[in-house]
Formats: structure tokens, sequence, C-alpha cells
């Protein structure tokens, strides 16, 4: 490694004198596609498994009426990630990060990418596949920084507009995120026009010029829900009895044409654009996506499917037709924690016949491409961003690939460190004792 990037991956040179790792596994740093972290402070999942996603709206409602988002709940969340072995994070959130934007100015020159220093709590340091290609053991050395960045943030603002007079405020809001986002050193910005049943076709055009003009990526939950679709194809259902209630109901948010098809149709217009979910496409929907896959993708949260208990996730169908899937972990809210490795063994669990090299791409690679960064991270190769996840492997040494992806998808073994551009996670900027 060098300045902070993979210089090569190979054998140990006969005159190096390389650090011991243990027994560990080295991967890329993973990448959290879809995380809601101003819900981190949610004790556990809101509602009983298999509860209807209109009746965990409102207990979302309820909880943040009686527990306002703070800016710590935003701040545990990028700890917790960072120590999960998370290195980059897609963020939706009602307000700008909660940190000053000189936080990390020191390193901020080193590339426009969103960073948070954090405390790493475990100090062990760490061998093995890369990309989900031909696992490697490289002997890196590294230095321990005083200060280092936590997680490559891109914070997308979440908007939210029902109703016609609530439009103008919200594109006025995703102008304002964006010009923060220029000036920030810790953040990168994105929008995110939050859902059909949340948000007017004229929010969500105005959001794809927006995105397209700055180069901003945009993302959306989608086809999230049987009772989305009822409420997109009939105008009718769960949601509309949920809007009425609300006083948010209007006739002409949902015309007649409207379809999920059209929504992927819009969105393709972004600068890119990630579905949220996708629990529900359909095999044209699927095809579009796949037709845009330089700058469309769908991000698939495992254990907030199963708390759902939606249909089966169709997968193997999106990796049929060539869509781009990611991972993410979406919140505490319908999710136990943030562990992007947990949620690919919850993929691994669900989908048997999908190679494991493939599931741990969804959290590297796959992430990375969703947010566009696929040049610079996600995997361990020359030139990219020297970003790790450490894996101890609990159970002796792994005779083969097969030995590896089978304790690294089927059992237990942790995290043990993150390091972030070459530089172990260390010092709390936070803290007390940083601050003095």
């Amino acid at each position: 490694m060098q300045g902070g990037r993979f210089v090569s991956v190979r054998a140990k040179p006969a005159t190096a004198d390389p650090m011991d790792l243990g027994n560990v596994a080295i991967l890329p740093g993973l990448v959290n596609a879809h995380a809601h972290l101003d819900l981190n402070d949610v004790p556990g999942p809101l509602g009983k498994p298999g509860i209807g996603l209109v009746d965990w709206i409102g207990e979302v409602i309820r909880h943040r009426l009686s527990t306002p988002s703070t800016e710590q709940a935003v701040l545990d969340g990028l700890r917790e990630s960072s120590r999960l072995g998370t290195t980059t994070l897609a963020d939706i959130s009602q307000a700008a990060p909660p940190f000053n934007s000189t936080i990390s100015d020191d390193i901020g020159s080193q590339g426009a990418t969103g960073i948070l220093p954090v405390q790493c709590e475990s100090q062990q340091t760490p061998s093995v596949p890369s990309t989900g290609e031909t696992p490697v053991a490289p002997p890196v050395a590294l230095p321990v920084a005083a200060a280092v960045p936590c997680v490559r943030l891109v914070s997308y603002l979440e908007l939210i507009a029902p109703t016609l007079e609530r439009v103008e405020l919200q594109v006025e809001r995703a102008r304002s995120h964006i010009a923060a986002g220029r000036e920030a050193t810790s953040w990168l910005p994105g929008l995110s026009p939050h859902a059909p049943y949340s948000v007017r076709l004229d929010l969500l055009i105005q959001a794809v010029a927006l995105s397209a003009e700055n180069h901003v990526p945009l993302a959306m939950h989608l086809a999230e829900s049987p009772e989305e679709l009822e409420l997109i194809k009939h105008r009718c259902g769960p949601f509309r009895e949920f809007l009425e209630r609300l006083g948010a109901w209007d006739d002409e948010a949902f015309p007649d044409r409207l379809t999920i098809l059209g929504y992927l149709q819009t969105l393709a217009g972004s600068h890119r654009a990630m579905v949220v979910h996708g629990n529900y496409l359909a095999d044209e929907e699927m095809a579009f996506l796949a037709k845009h896959a330089d700058r469309m993708a769908v991000v698939y949260c495992p254990r907030t499917h199963a708390f759902f208990d939606h249909d089966p996730y169709p997968l193997e169908k999106m990796l049929s037709a060539g869509v781009v899937v990611a991972l993410g972990t979406d919140s505490r809210a319908s999710s136990p924690d943030l562990s992007l490795l947990a949620e690919m063994r919850e993929a691994a669990r669900r989908h048997p016949s999908i190679a494991p090299e493939t599931i741990l791409r969804f959290g590297t690679l796959g992430g990375a491409t969703a947010l566009g960064m696929s040049h610079q991270l996600g995997s361990i190769t020359p030139g990219r961003e020297a970003d790790l996840a450490v894996v101890s492997l609990r159970h002796g040494a792994c005779r083969n690939a097969a030995d590896l992806y089978h304790e690294l998808l089927e059992g237990d073994a942790p995290v043990v460190a993150t390091w972030l551009r070459g530089r172990p996670l260390h010092e709390d900027p936070f803290s007390e004792k940083s601050n003095r």
C-alpha cells in the first residue's frame, strides 16, 4: 500500500518483513448501500415479524414523535458500522450529517469522499479473499494513525411531499443539500425521493433533474410491498387509507398511466439511481434495470426482507437478467444491527444456489458499483483505495476456498479490524480524550 491505495497484490517477496496477521480473512472494505442511521436509537425492530409495511410506518412515526432523531444516533451508527467492517455507507436521512465539515480537512484532500474519524474497539490486526476471486493473503504492514477516518459517507437527503403544497419546499431543501455537500469534506451529497406513496411525481421529476444537473446520486424505495403495488395500480388499499388519515391523499398524485416501470424510466434520467428493496419487481422491470446497469442498481436488504416476511426475493432472476445488486442493512427499526456481513450471511442462507463469491461481491464491489465508485473501491486491486475488513477465522486454517467461504458465510466469525485508505481506525475525535 502507498498513499492510501493498493500498489500490488502478490506473493511475499524474499526481502519482505511481513506482519503475521494470524488466522484471519482480509476482505475489501464492506459497502453498505442503504441505511437509515437516524433510526439507530431504536432498541429493536418495531412491531412483530411479518407486520404490514403501512402498520410499520405508523410505528416509525410514533417512535419519531416520542424520540426525535438525535445527532448521537447518527454518530453511533457510523461508529458501529466501522467496527463491523463497513468503510463506505449510503445513509438516507432527513437532514445533513450532524458533524462539522472541517472535521476531516487533514485528509479531505485525498479525494472527494465522505469521511468521519472514529475509534475501532478491536486493535487486532489481521487474511483472504479479495473480490470473490482467488483468495490472497498479501503481506501488509500498516502504521497506526493518531486520528483516522471512519466511514466514507454518502448522505442522501430524504424528500417527502405527498401533496403539491410541499413540493417547492422539498426542491429547495434538495438544492441546499447539494450546495452544502459541495462545501463539505466529510460527506458526499445524494437525494432520496422517498417512495411512490410519499412523493408526488412532480417532485420526483425535479429531483431527477437536480441529480443529472449536479452529478449527484439518487435513491428511492420502490416495489417494496404488495400494498405499494396496489396503490400504484388501483389507487386504493392500505396506503390510500393511511394517507387519507393523515390528510395527505391527493387524487392527482397517482395518474392512471403510472406504473413501477414508469418510475424506473423516470429514475433512469438521473445521474445514477439505486432502487431500494425492489422486493416485487416484475421481469420487464428487471430487464429495464439490466439495460441501464451502467447507472442503475438494486439494493437488497436480506434481514429486513425476512422481518417483513415478504415473498421470496427474486435475486436469482435479477442476476440472470444482469441487474447490478448491492446490499444494505436498512435500519434498526427493521433489522437488529448494522452488520453488512450478517446481511451477506442471510443472503447466502436464503439463496443457496448463488455462489458464495457472488454473495461477497454484493457487499463489496456490488455496492461500490451501485454508488458509482467501482473505479475507486470495492476490491483489493492495485490503484483502488486500500479499504479492508478483517474477519477472524475461528476454526483453524482453511484448506481451500470452499472452507474459507463456508466459515465466512455460514459461521459466526466476527470482524476484528477495519482499515480505510490503508489506515487502521484508531482514535475517536468525539471522545473526551481527543477533545482536550
